[in-house]
């Protein structure tokens, strides 16, 4: 089962939740899960399972790191039972933690022992063996080095991330730019260099998302052109060629999905 859980008000700028994926599977169930357009650290409470995309296999009682992302990541469970608990960082948030730019770190997934830098591996152990809500654990730790730290994202790049949301991924780099007050090498610069992600990159993720919440709303295959149109998309094989390659999937897999279901694990095949 899949639960997001908001953060305290401290943590809310930098955090957009964390979240929880812990149930029995079949060995060789195979997750999707596309990029978001931020940053996760990945705590493996119980059994894990493989990333495949990045060749990293994930151990139980690790923490793992997976930077921005510009494509789908496939994971395979090869146990019967998954515990894992997630922070997603906000595009600009990891910034105020760590003092790292975000582009060297790129469809990256790197074990806590190779990247130290936010949780120690004995806090990952702590947070294994207590008794204490993991999740609060995890929370209480942020809040502490959010007051220990001081480096902040500049607030041209955080307000051209926000503007991009606005627009639903469909807005020029060129404005983008003007609107930060920067000229446009500096601006696709010092974007990558917050988020991870150049200004376009980033639109993409930002627009196909929107895409996918369009999708699961509609309810006929005949509707994938105004769909497409919607979202900014030129016509439907364009729409198509971008959701199967940030998800994986086609368009079909996503229409009349509930109200309740996540698209946070997109595609589950046995």
């Amino acid at each position: 089962m899949y639960k997001e859980y908001s953060p305290c008000s401290i943590l809310a700028p930098f955090i957009y939740h964390f979240w929880e994926y812990k149930g029995e599977t079949r060995s060789g169930l195979k997750f999707n899960i596309p990029p978001h357009g931020c940053s996760d650290f990945v705590f493996i409470v119980g059994n894990a399972a493989d990333c495949i995309r990045n060749g990293l296999i994930m151990k139980p009682y690790h923490s793992y790191f997976f930077g921005p992302m510009n494509t789908f990541t496939e994971l395979v469970a090869h146990t019967n039972f998954i515990h894992i608990i997630g922070v997603r960082f906000r595009p600009c948030g990891l910034f105020r933690f760590i003092d790292i730019p975000l582009n060297e770190l790129t469809n990256q997934g790197i074990d806590s022992h190779e990247f130290p830098v936010l949780f120690s591996q004995s806090f990952i152990y702590q947070l294994c063996e207590s008794n204490q809500n993991p999740i609060d654990a995890i929370e209480h730790e942020l809040v502490r080095q959010v007051y220990k730290n001081n480096t902040d994202t500049e607030k041209q790049i955080s307000y051209a991330v926000s503007l991009i949301s606005r627009q639903k991924g469909i807005v020029s780099i060129k404005e983008l730019a003007t609107e930060a007050c920067l000229g446009l090498r500096q601006f696709e610069r010092k974007f990558k260099f917050y988020t991870g992600y150049s200004p376009k990159e980033y639109s993409r993720i930002v627009k196909f998302w929107n895409a996918i919440h369009l999708l699961k709303s509609n309810t006929s295959f005949d509707n994938f052109l105004s769909v497409a149109i919607q979202a900014g998309y030129y016509d439907t094989p364009h729409l198509y060629r971008e959701v199967k390659r940030l998800s994986g999937n086609t368009p079909n897999a996503f229409l009349s999905l509930s109200t309740n279901e996540k698209v946070e694990v997109l595609h589950i095949e046995l």
